[in-house]
C-alpha cells in the first residue's frame, strides 16, 4: 500500500486515456422550410362599383356590413382581434432551388433555380410588397385561380343534368373571367405546415360571384430535393357547381428581369394535337382544330422568335387540348428551355387543357397610349373622395388593368405616354417579356357538351395535380 502511494505521489503512473469519438456533423436537410410574415391584410377590400351581382349576394353583403358596424360600435378595440397575417413560406433545397409562396391568393412569388454555371436567379414575375399585389393592374402574377379559370361566355352557365341557369359576375366585358371580381386570387387562405408540405384552405360561400353551392377548397404545396414544385388542388361542393382551379406563374427562364429579348430565345414543346378555336373576343366557340400545319404546332421544339411574328393576335393566348393516354393521371404538358442559361422547365398535370400565353397585354413601350386628362382628373378626385370616407369608390378590375383602356374618348387634351408595370427589384415588365403555361379544363366547358366535364356534384372530389420540374441542360439541345 505504501509503494502504491509513493507511485501516485511521484506522478510516474500512466494516465488513463479516454478515446473521444468525433461528433457527427449535422446533416443538411434535403429540403428546408421557413415560415415568416409577408404583410397584413387591410380591414376592407374595395369592390368595383360597376360590379354586377345577384340579389342573394347583395343581401348577404348588406348583412355583413350591418354586423361589422355593430361589432365596431360595441368594441373600439375589435379591429385588433381581426388582424389577418399574410404568411410567407420559403423552401430551400440542397440543389440550390428556392421557392416562396404567400397565403394571399395562394400565390407563388418567387422561384430561384441555378443555371448551367450554378448561378441561381429568380425566374417568376411578382412584386416586392403585399400592397403591390392588391393593385388592379396585377395580371394574376403567380396566383391560384378559382372557382373557374379562364372565360365563361356571357357570364352565364347551365349546370347539367338539372338544366338550371346561373348568372355570374361579368368582370371582363360581358364575360366572366378567372372567378370574377373577388376570386380565389384575392383572398387570404388559411394555412398550416405538415412536414415539408404547406396546406392552404378556403371556403367559397354559396352564390359568391354567382356560383351555386358552398365549395371547400384545399391546396397542398411541396418542394422536393429534385427541384420539383408539386401542387395538389382539391374541392368538394354542397350542391352541383363548376370547378376549374389553376395557377398562373409568369416565367422567364433567363430571369424575370431579363425582358423580351431573352424571352424570344426560349424553345417550347407542347404535347397537343388540337386547340380550341376562339372568336375575336378570345372566347372559345366550341370547335376543336388540328395544330398540324399551323402556327400553333409545338409538337416538336420550336423557337419562339421564329413563331411569334406569324401570330396575327400579337402573341399566343390559346388553350391546347393536351394529348392524354387512357386512364393516365399525370401527363406531360409542355417543356420550356432557355439555351443560353441552360434552364429547363417541364410541366405535368392531370387536366385536359393548357393555356399558353406570351404576355401580349403587358405594357408595350413601343405603343402609344392615350390617357384622357379629364378622365384622369375625375379618377384622382374620386380616389380623394374615397380616402375621405366614401366607401362606394373603388378600383377597376385587374383584367382591364393590364392595359389602359383606349376605347374611351373624352373631349379635351390628352397625355401620351408609356404606362409601366413595375415588379420585383424595380423591374419593368413589358410585352412578350414573360410567358405563362396554365394547366386547366377547357374554357367555357360548362356550356359545350363536347368539352370535358366541369361539373362537381356533392359527394365527389375535384382533384388537380400539377408538377413544375426544373433542370439544367448541359449538352446541346436538338
Amino acid at each position: 500500500m505504501a509503494e502504491e502511494g509513493d507511485e501516485k505521489a511521484s506522478g510516474d503512473v500512466e494516465e488513463d486515456t479516454k478515446t473521444v469519438t468525433p461528433q457527427p456533423e449535422p446533416k443538411i436537410p434535403d429540403v428546408e422550410l421557413i415560415v415568416d410574415g409577408f404583410g397584413l391584410m387591410p380591414k376592407s377590400m374595395k369592390v368595383p362599383k360597376n360590379r354586377t351581382s345577384n340579389a342573394f349576394e347583395e343581401s348577404k353583403q348588406m348583412l355583413k356590413e350591418i354586423k361589422v358596424t355593430n361589432e365596431e360600435a360595441k368594441s373600439p378595440c375589435s379591429s385588433s382581434t381581426n388582424i389577418e397575417v399574410v404568411r410567407r413560406y420559403t423552401w430551400r433545397t440542397k440543389n440550390r432551388m428556392t421557392v416562396q409562396i404567400i397565403s394571399y391568393g395562394a400565390t407563388i412569388t418567387s422561384i430561384q433555380v441555378p443555371d448551367k454555371k450554378g448561378v441561381p436567379d429568380d425566374v417568376v414575375a411578382g412584386f416586392d410588397t403585399l400592397e403591390e399585389y392588391f393593385q388592379p393592374r396585377n395580371p394574376y402574377f403567380g396566383a391560384t385561380i378559382g372557382r373557374y379559370a379562364n372565360i365563361i361566355r356571357d357570364a352565364t352557365m347551365v349546370v347539367r343534368p338539372s338544366g338550371r341557369m346561373y348568372m355570374l359576375s361579368n368582370n371582363k366585358g360581358h364575360h366572366h373571367y378567372h372567378g370574377g371580381y373577388v376570386g380565389f386570387d384575392k383572398v387570404n387562405w388559411h394555412s398550416y405546415v405538415n412536414g415539408n408540405q404547406v396546406i392552404m384552405s378556403h371556403v367559397s360561400e354559396r352564390f359568391h360571384e354567382g356560383y351555386p353551392g358552398t365549395v371547400m377548397a384545399q391546396i397542398t404545396f411541396e418542394v422536393t430535393c429534385d427541384n420539383t414544385l408539386k401542387i395538389e388542388m382539391k374541392c368538394t361542393s354542397s350542391e352541383p357547381t363548376i370547378v376549374n382551379l389553376s395557377c398562373t406563374p409568369y416565367f422567364n427562364l433567363a430571369g424575370h428581369h431579363s425582358g423580351n429579348n431573352t424571352m424570344y430565345d426560349h424553345i417550347f414543346t407542347i404535347n397537343a394535337d388540337k386547340y380550341t378555336a376562339a372568336d375575336d373576343d378570345g372566347v372559345v366557340t366550341g370547335e376543336k382544330k388540328v395544330v398540324g400545319g399551323t402556327i400553333f404546332d409545338f409538337r416538336v421544339p420550336r423557337v419562339l422568335r421564329t413563331m411569334l411574328p406569324r401570330v396575327a393576335m400579337g402573341g399566343y393566348d390559346i388553350n391546347y387540348c393536351v394529348t392524354q393516354g387512357t386512364a393516365q393521371d399525370l401527363t406531360f404538358h409542355a417543356r420550356a428551355l432557355h439555351p443560353v442559361t441552360g434552364r429547363v422547365m417541364e410541366l405535368y398535370s392531370n387536366q385536359p387543357g393548357l393555356q399558353f400565353y406570351t404576355g401580349n397585354l403587358l405594357p408595350d413601350p413601343d405603343k402609344i397610349v392615350e390617357t384622357p386628362v379629364k378622365a384622369a382628373e375625375e379618377e384622382e378626385a374620386e380616389s380623394t373622395k374615397s380616402e375621405s370616407g366614401d366607401s362606394t369608390a373603388s378600383d377597376k378590375s385587374s383584367v382591364a388593368g393590364e392595359v389602359v383602356n383606349e376605347e374611351e374618348s373624352v373631349e379635351g387634351k390628352t397625355s401620351v405616354g408609356y404606362v409601366p408595370l413595375m415588379g420585383k427589384q424595380g423591374t419593368f415588365y413589358k410585352k412578350h417579356g414573360l410567358f405563362c403555361l396554365m394547366p386547366q379544363n377547357y374554357p367555357d366547358a360548362v356550356n359545350h357538351t363536347n368539352f370535358p366535364n366541369s361539373v362537381l356534384n356533392p359527394g365527389e372530389v375535384y382533384v388537380h395535380r400539377i408538377q413544375y420540374k426544373f433542370g439544367i441542360l448541359l449538352g446541346r439541345y436538338i
